[in-house]
This record gives structure tokens, C-alpha cells and sequence, in this order.
């Protein structure tokens, strides 16, 4: 809405000013005798404060005109270029604080990240001093199961040699 309302006070402007440029054209043009294109470049340089001085007006009236002129005209120009730069801030401003909210949305992401990653970390180490937990439990069983194959190692000795001995014995019934 702000947009289309801009462009119909700088158009409402840039007709204003253009009809102000051509009327003084034509009013000095007719009442300095100067030509069209040296009557618009003094509306033109006076509108704009510029105001070189290589025309002047030389007639009574034509210094008045120039006078009421130059009050009507330079607010008005001065007036366009605020609405412009108003515009143009209030255009800048909008870009910024949008650039401000997605910034602000992708701290909040990335703040979220970082939590998700930091319990993910504390799961891991969790996950970490259970493995070593159960590595050292695997470690006692290991040496558990090492004595248990030596006690069966040496039963399994006993039984060889009691088998070696009821063998021997049987040779001898025989």
C-alpha cells in the first residue's frame, strides 16, 4: 500500500514540478525575449538552487516573477527529494530489519543445534563410560573364563590320567 501511494505523490510532483519548469519556460521566454532552451535552462537552475548567474532577469516584473517563482518552486523540489529519501530509507529500514528477524530466526536455529549437539555429546560420553563399564566387565569374565579353562584344562589332565590308569589297570585284568 505504502508503495503504491509513493509512486502517486511522485508522479502528483513530477507533473507538478514539470508544470511549473514548462509555465516558467514560457513566462520567461516571452518576457526576456531569451529562447526556449535558455528560459527552461534558468527555470531549471533556479529550481535547483544552482543558479549560475550567466542569465539574470532585467525587467521589473521578470525579477518579481523569478521571485514568486523561485518561492514556489525550490519547496516543492526540496519537498520531492524528502519523499524520495524517505522513501528510500523507510525501503532500507524494512531490508534491515527483515535482514534483523532472519538473523535473529538463524541464531535461534543454530542455539538449537548447539543444545541438540550438546546432549548428543553428554549421550555419547554416557554411551562411552558404559562401553568402558562393560569392557571391564568383559576383561574380568576374560580372566574368569582363562581360570576356568585352566581348572578344566587340569580336571581334563586328572582325567586323562585317571583314564590312563583304569587303562592300564584293564591291560593288567586281561
Amino acid at each position: 500500500m505504502y508503495h503504491r501511494e509513493f509512486k502517486i505523490s511522485i508522479l502528483f510532483l513530477f507533473l507538478t514540478i514539470l508544470f511549473f519548469l514548462l509555465t516558467g519556460t514560457l513566462i520567461f521566454s516571452w518576457m526576456e525575449g531569451w529562447s526556449l532552451i535558455d528560459s527552461f535552462y534558468f527555470v531549471t537552475m533556479t529550481a535547483t538552487t544552482v543558479g549560475y548567474g550567466d542569465f539574470t532577469p532585467t525587467h521589473a516584473l521578470s525579477k518579481i516573477i523569478t521571485i514568486i517563482y523561485s518561492m514556489s518552486i525550490i519547496p516543492i523540489v526540496l519537498y520531492t527529494f524528502s519523499v524520495v529519501a524517505k522513501y528510500e530509507t523507510n525501503r532500507v529500514y524494512h531490508r534491515i530489519y527483515d535482514m534483523e528477524r532472519k538473523q535473529r530466526k538463524q541464531d535461534e536455529e543454530i542455539e538449537k543445534a548447539e543444545h541438540k549437539l550438546e546432549l548428543q555429546h553428554r549421550k555419547i560420553k554416557e554411551q562411552e563410560e558404559e562401553l568402558e563399564k562393560q569392557e571391564k566387565e568383559l576383561k574380568k569374565q576374560g580372566e574368569v573364563n582363562k581360570k576356568h579353562e585352566k581348572e578344566i584344562q587340569a580336571q581334563e589332565e586328572e582325567l586323562d590320567a585317571v583314564g590312563d590308569i583304569v587303562a592300564s589297570k584293564r591291560l593288567e585284568k586281561r
